[in-house]
Parts: structure tokens; sequence; C-alpha cells
């Protein structure tokens, strides 16, 4: 099969926008990503000096039985605390799973967008052309 030379022009152009979008959606999912785990480092921090200050309570809970002194305050904080870190590593954990979803929609949307722009500047040029004749 030969292509005519528009045809290899506009296979060419095609071909350069497949590795301008891998290029670009990397970029963003790798972006995304560095930003995902900084956040879910933090989180794992917090969350591991919760399940510190969990056991301390426990531990102190045994020898003081007083259910309204500033301890058990302490460690009703830190129980919620607990609570939250939990949630916000689920939730960090959804978010790096559609990052990967996010990652291939950035792919053709920047196809799309980059062939759209080379065939406006196509359909530019032919109207200019026109009008200079």
């Amino acid at each position: 099969m030969k292509l005519t030379r528009p045809q290899q022009i506009w296979l060419l152009i095609f071909i350069v926008s497949l590795g301008v979008a891998y290029v670009i959606a990397n970029w963003r999912y790798e972006s995304e990503l560095n930003s995902l785990t900084e956040m879910f480092e933090k989180e794992q921090a917090l969350h591991s000096s919760a399940d510190k200050l969990m056991k301390n309570c426990e531990k102190n809970a045994m020898n003081q039985p007083e259910a309204y002194d500033a301890t058990h305050q302490i460690c009703n904080q830190g129980n919620d605390i607990h609570t939250r870190t939990e949630q916000a590593i689920a939730d960090l954990e959804k978010a790096k799973a559609a990052n990967k979803l996010k990652r291939y929609g950035s792919f053709a949307m920047v196809v799309m967008l980059f062939n759209l722009f080379v065939f406006a500047l196509y359909k530019t040029s032919l109207y200019l052309k026109r009008e200079v004749e």
C-alpha cells in the first residue's frame, strides 16, 4: 500500500502527536504521583505517631481509670486523629488508583487537542492561500 504525500504528512503528524501526548501524560502522572506519595508519607508518619499515643493511652488507662482527667482527653483526641489519618490514607490510596486512569485520559486529550490544533492550522493556511489568490 502506497500512501500519498498528504497521507504521509498526516501520519507523521499523528505519530508525533502520540509522542507528545505520551510525554505530557507521563509528566502529569508522575507529578501527581509524587504529590500523593508525599502526602501519603506525612499521613503515615502522623498515623504511626497516633499509634504510639494510643498504646501509651492503653497502658495509662489500666493504671488510672478516671475518665475526665487531662490524659484521657489527650487520648480521645489521639483516637480522633488516628481515625482521621486512617481515612486520609484510604483516600490517598483511592487517589493513586484514580491517577492511573487520569493518565490515559490525559493521553487521549492531548492527542485530540494536538491533532485539532494542527488541523486548524492547515485549514487556516488553506483559507489564507485562497484569500491571496
